[in-house]
């Protein structure tokens, strides 16, 4: 009975990977089986290793790409030696028991446990789906499970309950509107597991304060114009937090008005850091296609940076592209309020971390310890929203 069940699932699994840009109606089930993108392998130097308790590996056939053979073992580690071609693998340290694969397609790896990879253990299942001449190492595992682990990944769990159930919500509609979107383009995952979507590290990062937090926002997400927001967040905004219009023109509809700018009661940490105008010139060179011989001058005004190069030339862009082009650990915030040229190098000063739109985790946990519950936090930083129940959206969604 348990072989059928997976095997159904399985199918339901590729009907949404195959069914690209086609209308796809959702069930609160799908959310279920989130697909994360654990890692990307390189098929020319494989050497993949997972360990879990009675690990097994299945596969599927280009024949019966929905159907999944292999036996059940009771090892606790798995090699993978090759991909491309031929499937070659062995269990636990009997490399002289290695197996051949011919003609597959893509691989299941199950545990009675946990899958363990790179020194981090996850719940759920392992797929290596082979697309586009790469194979993409996914986690199958529910929301519930995924967020007990970006809940805490994304904010410390000693903070206020409150601030952590806001967080919880905001992470669980991210997560919801980034599966939609990719599930409707035909992506064989629905998430990055590092912050270019959000950071989940497994189940080591769990945390039971943030596993409360989980449950007891179980199924909420924030809704506007009845569709689940972009409910984006950073760490701390500075003291007013960005129109997300501004920072995000693509991802955002202009009459949205969700992610408008409001005032912060954390007033943000300063920061100060350097940099080599030669890493300056090289990164501005990549963007513009122009040589550069000479840095001049660097200001800022009004949001926006401007680069004096090559004597008379002025090259200017927002202070969140420039955090793109010198990199988000240089340039901590879009709130620059000070550059300097010492030397050979130019000092960048700010205050805040993060791209400062939606909800600021420093000031939602501020807000907390002054009273505020977690659907005050959510509408303060997301206006004219509602919290409602995931079923309740899904039965009236328009997807």
């Amino acid at each position: 009975m348990k072989k059928y069940i997976i095997i159904l699932l399985f199918i339901h699994y590729f009907i949404i990977t195959i069914a690209g840009a086609n209308s796809i109606k959702f069930l609160k089930t799908d959310f279920d089986n989130l697909r994360i993108l654990i890692d990307i392998i390189d098929s020319e130097k494989t050497n993949l290793v997972v360990k879990g308790n009675n690990i097994s590996l299945r596969y599927s056939t280009e024949k019966f790409p929905s159907i999944y053979q292999g036996g059940f073992s009771l090892a606790n580690q798995i090699t993978i030696l090759n991909l491309n071609p031929v499937l070659k693998f062995f269990y636990d340290h009997n490399y002289d028991k290695t197996d051949e694969i011919p003609e597959y397609k893509d691989i299941m790896i199950l545990s009675s446990n946990y899958l363990e990879y790179k020194n981090r253990k996850y719940r759920g299942k392992f797929f290596i789906v082979n697309k586009d001449k790469k194979y993409y190492l996914v986690n199958l595992v529910g929301i519930n499970e995924y967020l007990k682990s970006v809940v805490p990944s994304e904010m410390p769990s000693s903070w206020h309950i409150e601030a952590l159930k806001a967080q919880a919500i905001a992470a669980r509609t991210y997560a919801i509107k980034v599966t939609i979107e990719r599930r409707k383009k035909g992506e064989v995952f629905d998430l990055y597991s590092t912050v270019l979507d959000q950071a989940y590290y497994g189940i080591d990062k769990e945390n039971p304060r943030t596993d409360e937090a989980v449950e007891k926002t179980k199924d909420l997400i924030i809704v506007y114009d009845n569709q689940p927001i972009w409910a984006l967040y950073h760490s701390n905004c500075g003291g007013q937090t960005i129109d997300g219009r501004m920072v995000f023109p693509k991802r955002l509809d202009p009459t949205h008005q969700y992610l408008s700018s409001v005032k912060c009661q954390y007033s943000g940490k300063k920061w100060e850091n350097k940099v080599e105008i030669y890493t300056i010139k090289k990164n501005l060179e990549k963007s513009i296609k122009i040589n550069i011989y000479s840095i001049e001058n660097i200001y800022t005004n009004n949001f926006r940076v401007y680069i004096i190069y090559n004597r008379n030339s002025i090259y200017s862009l927002y202070n969140w592209e420039i955090r793109k082009l010198i990199g988000y650990n240089i340039i901590r915030s879009p709130y620059i309020s000070k550059i300097g040229i010492e030397g050979e190098h130019v000092v960048f000063e700010g205050i805040g971390f993060g791209h400062g739109v939606g909800l600021c985790q420093f000031g939602a946990n501020t807000l907390a310890k002054n009273g505020f519950n977690y659907q005050d936090i959510i509408k303060y930083y997301y206006k004219n929203v509602e919290i409602i129940d995931l079923g309740r959206w899904l039965e009236n969604a328009n997807i």
